[in-house]
């Protein structure tokens, strides 16, 4: 197993982009897909941070992924791997559609905290000024450190 994991990682590492069709949806930019090969990989949207499924706009967040993408075709461009050993890249859909920018530009997520994605800088700017989606909060908490105070303060018990 040991063995054929590391090919994986191998081959990852040297293709830039996957394609393959979304067969299930984890929660606002969290997928599996299925490719030709019949490989499945759990695919991360890259630079944008969308709520929890239990966090207010999270299951909202679900939903537009679901509609988007499910049963479509995804090209995953500019692969990495992250710490829970998912592929994180920039995610294309419908010719060419800019999957993460569409998700920010409706008030379904932040730009990751520590994105350099500038053009979703901005889109996410003009989000929050026409306070679409969780942008209609008024303090909306990012996916980041709503994680953050839930790891040290599991039962969200008040001091």
């Amino acid at each position: 197993m040991f063995i054929v994991q590391f090919f994986l990682i191998i081959s990852l590492s040297i293709i830039s982009s996957i394609t393959g069709k979304v067969i299930k949806i984890y929660d606002g930019d969290t997928f599996r897909i299925e490719t030709k090969k019949m490989e499945e990989y759990k695919i991360r949207i890259a630079d944008i941070d969308c709520p929890e499924k239990n966090q207010s706009y999270g299951i909202e967040a679900k939903n537009f992924l679901t509609k988007k993408i499910l049963n479509k075709t995804v090209l995953i461009k500019n692969i990495k791997r992250d710490k829970y050993n998912r592929i994180v890249g920039l995610v294309f859909y419908d010719k060419n559609k800019d999957l993460g920018k569409d998700i920010i530009e409706s008030g379904f997520a932040w730009v990751w905290k520590f994105s350099k994605n500038a053009p979703y800088k901005g889109i996410e700017s003009q989000a929050r000024k026409k306070k679409i989606g969780l942008w209609k909060k008024n303090h909306p908490i990012d996916p980041y450190n709503w994680r953050k105070k839930r790891l040290f303060n599991p039962y969200n018990i008040s001091p």
